[in-house]
């Protein structure tokens, strides 16, 4: 991949007389691309896929950039697999839906109170059982570290030191966080909920699904709706919800926004953006 993209930074300089700035711009670009997909295997222009694509674009969204910084990343992909495909003849996917321009800038994220996210965190309970648990665990997991989507449906249970009370969480922006008031709904899940789930002995994913595979962003996203309208809070409570209501109850408590920012795995601590308060 590398090569590649050395080859078309060299013809955007020279062919197409491409500015120093953007040229620059795109090689930052394309670095985290690459990077993205080498977390799917992929090393080759040869092996990318619509899925590779989407992946990225998914990463963009939880980065919090800012839509001209998502539209100018995406144009950089969009342009260098024009020139495999249409310089070098590669038989490159059509980015089509997988790369699409940012829409018009979204409002500022919705926020819950305290008292708001120690009622969602207690719905789960009303079913002590094994999805119960799970469900328990995973909205506390989200609310108590600020994991995104993404990275919390890829944790492992490797991931997680309960001795320690930590999750290391992998990716591109690998950290080691505290579980905090996650660490009690998380052993209980481990002990009690997560074995109801097991269906193959090797299973390695952390949070799983009825079937015993590992839980989707989508079913992560049905989990947190579910409870949300359960607990009275409306189907706007997103898994971003969690992440962006503890960004704010850390700076009400007087962190800095650096602080925030390496916690959760921000880009800058500009990404924190203004919020909007709840019902």
């Amino acid at each position: 991949m590398q090569a590649a993209m050395r080859r078309f930074l060299a013809h955007l300089r020279f062919a197409r007389d491409g500015a120093e700035n953007t040229v620059s711009a795109y090689r930052t670009d394309l670095k985290q691309f690459a990077a993205r997909a080498r977390v799917l295997g992929v090393d080759g222009p040869g092996e990318l896929t619509e899925q590779v694509l989407q992946d990225f674009r998914d990463w963009l969204g939880d980065q919090e950039f800012r839509p001209s910084t998502v539209s100018r990343k995406v144009a950089a992909v969009r342009a260098f697999l024009g020139y495999l495909r249409e310089v070098e003849g590669r038989a490159i996917p059509e980015v089509g839906e997988a790369l699409r321009p940012p829409r018009a800038p979204k409002a500022a994220p919705l926020i819950l109170s305290q008292t708001e996210v120690a009622r969602l965190l207690a719905a789960p309970m009303v079913r002590a059982n094994a999805r119960g648990l799970r469900d328990a665990a995973l909205l506390a997991m989200l609310y108590a570290t600020g994991v995104r989507a993404t990275e919390v449906v890829g944790l492992t249970v490797a991931d997680v030191d309960l001795q320690h009370a930590m999750v290391h969480v992998s990716g591109t922006e690998p950290r080691s966080l505290p579980l905090g008031l996650a660490a009690g709904p998380l052993k209980r899940y481990l002990d009690e909920g997560r074995p109801q789930l097991v269906k193959q002995p090797r299973a390695t994913a952390l949070f799983l699904n009825p079937r015993g595979g590992a839980l989707s962003r989508q079913g992560l996203w049905l989990v947190v709706k579910r409870w949300s309208e359960a607990a009275g809070l409306g189907s706007e409570v997103s898994p971003h919800t969690l992440r962006h209501s503890l960004a704010h109850h850390l700076l009400e408590e007087g962190r800095s926004r650096r602080e925030v920012q390496r916690l959760l795995g921000l880009s800058s601590p500009n990404s924190i953006r203004s919020h909007r308060s709840g019902r």
